[in-house]
């Protein structure tokens, strides 16, 4: 029989929550109603203790992810947030064959291919060299709930934002390396890839094999700013005025439209930059979502 899990170790959580609301009336009593609140959110995680003699783990990767990438996108580790991003850096490309032996040494290393970091600086790239290079968790993130009314007219909108979100779009591994996914390519695989003739890429220099210094193990090339902004809700209604309605034996008839994530402002690549989980050991890692659901209504409210 196996013994229980519990919990062995402990993280801190420092930051601020704010919240400012105002509301008043421009342009006397028959002017213009606003309302608005606004919300600001930051804070600093750190893993303090895992567990006596235990000062890391790696998080569970995607089912079957971690045998195609060579290791898991994640380390928890005391000093560091939850869920860090964790592996080789890259710091370009090997120019050339003299490029190659002059550089540490590396493991598939070629013209074309990623060159890493070598972090410790003892010329050879080694498990040693990986390093914590993204943050699933925001810098800080905010909203805006404003309300205005004019007369009969009233209309809300809701703005979300996320600040200082690094992302994992696993998305880019298939899409970028013929070697991951022989059919649709991206633009980036197709025309700025790595030649003799085009050396300042994005991507590696397409091949049928994937290996250790291009796609076959956890590298910083599929990480993202996942930074955004994005109307959630806007609604715009009308009341019918009473002088109107109390001829009709009706107290209230409110006519209105809303659509729900409206636009989003972000410079990342992926289909939702929230990127929804179920499973906070994959926070921050992009396999594939939905995209970004747009609604839109038309209602009436009446009240007898």
């Amino acid at each position: 029989m196996l013994p229980p899990f519990f919990n062995v170790g402990s993280m801190t959580n420092k930051g601020i929550d704010l919240s400012i609301s105002q509301r008043g009336q421009f342009g006397g009593s028959k002017g213009i109603r606003f309302d608005a609140t606004l919300t600001f959110t930051t804070y600093k995680n750190r893993i303090t203790k895992i567990t006596d003699g235990v000062s890391f783990f790696d998080s569970n990767s995607p089912a079957n992810e971690e045998n195609r990438v060579g290791g898991r996108f994640t380390r928890n580790a005391v000093g560091h947030p939850i869920n860090s991003f964790y592996g080789y850096k890259i710091i370009g490309f090997f120019e050339d064959d003299d490029d190659v032996t002059k550089s540490p040494t590396q493991t598939d290393a070629a013209p074309g291919r990623f060159k890493y970091q070598d972090s410790n600086g003892d010329g050879a790239i080694t498990d040693d060299d990986r390093v914590f290079f993204g943050n699933p968790n925001p810098k800080f993130s905010y909203g805006l709930n404003l309300n205005l009314g004019y007369k009969g007219f009233d209309l809300n909108a809701f703005f979300y934002g996320v600040q200082g979100k690094d992302a994992m779009n696993y998305n880019r591994w298939w899409n970028d390396f013929y070697a991951a996914f022989q059919g649709g390519k991206s633009k980036i695989a197709l025309y700025d890839s790595w030649t003799p003739d085009h050396k300042n890429a994005k991507v590696a220099v397409q091949e049928v094999d994937g290996n250790f210094s291009t796609n076959n193990t956890v590298n910083d090339y599929i990480m993202e700013n996942a930074s955004f902004l994005r109307m959630k809700n806007l609604q715009l209604g009308y009341t019918i005025p009473q002088s109107i309605l109390g001829r009709l034996k009706i107290d209230k008839i409110r006519i209105y439209i809303q659509a729900t994530n409206v636009f989003t402002i972000t410079k990342y690549t992926g289909l939702d930059p929230e990127i929804p989980t179920s499973d906070d050991r994959v926070s921050g890692i992009d396999l594939g979502t939905f995209p970004t659901v747009k609604q839109y209504l038309v209602g009436v409210n009446v009240n007898f």
